[in-house]
């Protein structure tokens, strides 16, 4: 296999992080037999940064037998929030290589400099580049944002490897000659990467 991959761009959450939000709705929302057909618009507005977390947190207190408040419901959602530290060492074997990598991410700037960069300052040392949808005003599967995260690190389509867990984000990428991988767990990550020929063993 000929390999011109020069550069890794991981999704977050799903990827190196569990989704909190999608845990908090599983356990509270769908294990009830409730389902928010409005949920998808919701969450597109919020990684717009057109929402911000009070918004969501005000939307989410007025579900059926919600009786958190706001405030409960935020901590709720974070202790969802669990880091694939396996993930974590792989990024950073990538970049001990020479590779570049970065952070593509659907999401709310204010939860990252909230939960994720507080928690875990050494974060944005794995990344040579993080893109955050609200910050740029784009979504996955959106092109705009494949495009600019090209431009931002400054690599061709055919360089780069995007990793997502969502089909539609990495064909979103595919359709643009990016290579794409859906991810699902770390190993079949590591096993895609050596078929490529880049071992981080050695």
């Amino acid at each position: 296999m000929t390999n011109k991959i020069n550069t890794f761009i991981f999704d977050c959450f799903g990827v190196i992080y569990d989704p909190p939000l999608g845990g908090w709705y599983k356990d509270n929302m769908l294990r009830h037999g409730h389902i928010d057909e409005n949920l998808g618009e919701i969450l597109k507005e919020f990684d717009l940064g057109n929402l911000s977390e009070d918004d969501m947190l005000e939307y989410f207190s007025k579900y059926k037998g919600i009786t958190s408040t706001k405030e409960e419901i935020r901590s709720e959602i974070d202790s969802y929030l669990k880091l694939d530290l396996k993930l974590v060492n792989i990024i950073k074997g990538l970049k001990s290589k020479g590779l570049k990598t970065a952070l593509l991410s659907n999401g709310h700037s204010s939860f990252f400099e909230r939960k994720i960069y507080k928690v875990y300052p050494e974060f944005k040392d794995l990344f040579n580049e993080i893109i955050i949808s609200s910050e740029v005003r784009m979504i996955k599967p959106d092109k705009e944002i494949y495009l600019h995260a090209l431009d931002k690190i400054g690599s061709t389509p055919e360089e780069v490897l995007f990793i997502d867990d969502r089909q539609e984000n990495v064909d979103g990428a595919i359709n643009l000659g990016i290579n794409g991988f859906l991810y699902t767990d770390s190993i079949a990550f590591v096993k895609y990467i050596n078929q490529l020929g880049i071992n981080l063993d050695n």
